[in-house]
């Protein structure tokens, strides 16, 4: 126990470096905000690997594979395929295209007239609410990763870890997040295979399976009967996520840092690649680890409990410090989103225009503290469910995503379309959720109102498709542009 303490030192000690690095390296807003728009390939692969590879994700989803097999592996893994594919084809570049800052802003550059500011709120509203409650489901994450590996109780990791992050994040904002994500994916690169490599090896390897999963536990084919994750809800999963990342405020941020629209492109392609393989990993660790340790009280322990009973105290250090950083970059991740929603679009936009660099900067690290002590109140209440909370919150992102797509490929889409189709969504959603219904019956359901209620107000309201706004903005997406040139979203 005491090397792990020693190796969790020396780990923060790292990240303060790393931290202040990153504080020495901020000239202006533009770099606290989106790393100067100058982030290369690598950085950027690493970014993105980083930002999705988190401890929700990771012991929520792992849990599933502990109870159910490939069933986790399609949750899980399989799922990323399409949900990163599409995003590399149908936003990726564009976003970049647009020299944008927020998700919200791209509503502002499409939409105008009539309802463009409501429009934009709301969208402002809907992507504030995730980026402001997810961090807490990763948190919740850590506690058992905490609980497990190092005996502390929950209480005091939520705490002593949501302290760690806002002094770290406070200092060089997507900067400092950037670095985080680079070091955490190098560490996710090297020990997630050794964790695979573990659980084979300790469980016997693939036959042990067969020992403690029913058959179709270890097939492919779809399983539609089982309660809470059965083929319709992965398909429901698979939807949502593919929406969700769409209009995802971090995932968009790090696009919009990308050096050029090429690099945000292809960033995106092998991350793609990359997330499959590495969530398969984690999923099929989880199936060995049933073999070795079936009767667990809670599947959520089922990777820390691995690494706290079958590996040597060093590589529990560095595995400890892998699943530490991968849930604190993430967080901070996303903590940096929600910091950039409310200066750009709500700060900036109506009540401190035009002021200084330094005055956004500082203003960005006071709604950091306010967002690390909500985050800590709604961490206690995700451990035990942390896969279904970070699902039900996400269901109103994933309502913005078909008037993005909308707004980019389909030219008379009008704002009146816009706002009246996230509204439906919103209101549907909403009684669903309160009401308690199926979770295939939410965010798809959801989904298709939003999408009648828009292509129906488009053929009912005046076209807007040969407005000069219109025509600028097509102009800007569907050419390539010097990065120079690149100036219609900006607000910078």
């Amino acid at each position: 126990m005491v090397e792990k303490y020693i190796m969790v030192g020396l780990f923060l000690a790292i990240l303060i470096f790393i931290s202040y690095k990153s504080y020495k390296r901020i000239k202006n807003y533009n770099d606290y905000n989106l790393a100067g728009r100058n982030t290369n390939l690598p950085t950027l692969v690493a970014t993105l690997g980083a930002a999705e590879f988190n401890t929700a994700t990771l012991i929520g989803g792992a849990s599933v594979a502990y109870m159910y097999g490939t069933v986790g592996i399609w949750y899980t893994s399989l799922i990323f395929i399409p949900v990163f594919g599409i995003y590399a084809f149908t936003v990726a570049k564009r976003y970049r295209r647009l020299n944008i800052s927020t998700i919200a802003e791209f509503f502002d550059v499409r939409f105008k007239g009539k309802n463009s500011e409501l429009t934009r709120a709301l969208a402002s509203l809907v992507t504030l609410s995730f980026t402001w409650i997810a961090p807490a489901t990763y948190l919740a994450g850590l506690s058992v990763i905490g609980t497990v590996l190092l005996g502390i109780d929950p209480l005091w990791m939520v705490i002593g870890i949501t302290i760690i992050c806002l002094i770290l994040s406070l200092a060089g904002g997507l900067l400092t997040a950037i670095s985080f994500d680079v070091v955490a994916y190098i560490m996710i690169l090297i020990f997630i295979p050794v964790l695979l490599f573990v659980g084979w090896n300790v469980s016997g390897g693939i036959s042990s399976l067969s020992t403690v999963y029913e058959a179709k536990f270890l097939s492919f084919k779809p399983i539609w009967d089982l309660e809470n994750y059965g083929f319709a809800a992965i398909l429901t999963w698979a939807l949502q996520n593919i929406l969700l990342y769409i209009a995802a405020p971090w995932y968009g941020q790090r696009i919009f840092s990308a050096k050029n629209e090429k690099i945000a492109y292809k960033a995106m392609l092998i991350n793609t690649v990359l997330i499959v393989v590495l969530y398969g990993c984690v999923a099929l660790t989880t199936m060995f680890t049933r073999a070795v340790l079936p009767d667990l009280d809670s599947a959520e322990y089922a990777l820390p409990t691995l690494v706290l009973n079958y590996l040597p105290s060093i590589l529990q250090g560095f595995l400890l410090v892998t699943l530490l950083l991968v849930g604190i970059s993430t967080m901070i991740a996303i903590w940096n989103s929600a910091v950039s929603i409310v200066i750009n679009d709500i700060v900036k936009r109506y009540f401190a225009k035009n002021k200084t660099d330094k005055y956004y900067i500082n203003a960005s690290r006071i709604v950091f503290i306010i967002l690390g002590i909500s985050t800590l109140v709604f961490a206690l209440t995700f451990v035990g469910n942390i896969l279904l909370a970070l699902t039900y919150i996400s269901v109103y992102t994933a309502l913005l995503a078909f008037p993005i797509l909308a707004g980019f490929f389909w030219k008379r889409f009008n704002t009146q379309a816009a706002l009246y189709s996230l509204v439906v969504g919103v209101i549907y959603v909403t009684i669903a959720l309160l009401n308690n219904f199926p979770y295939h019956l939410i965010s798809p359901i959801g989904v298709l109102l939003s999408i009648i209620t828009g292509v129906l107000v488009t053929f009912l309201t005046k076209t807007e498709e040969n407005s000069e706004y219109v025509k600028a903005f097509y102009k800007m997406v569907e050419n390539k542009v010097d990065d120079s040139d690149s100036n219609l979203g900006s607000t910078e």
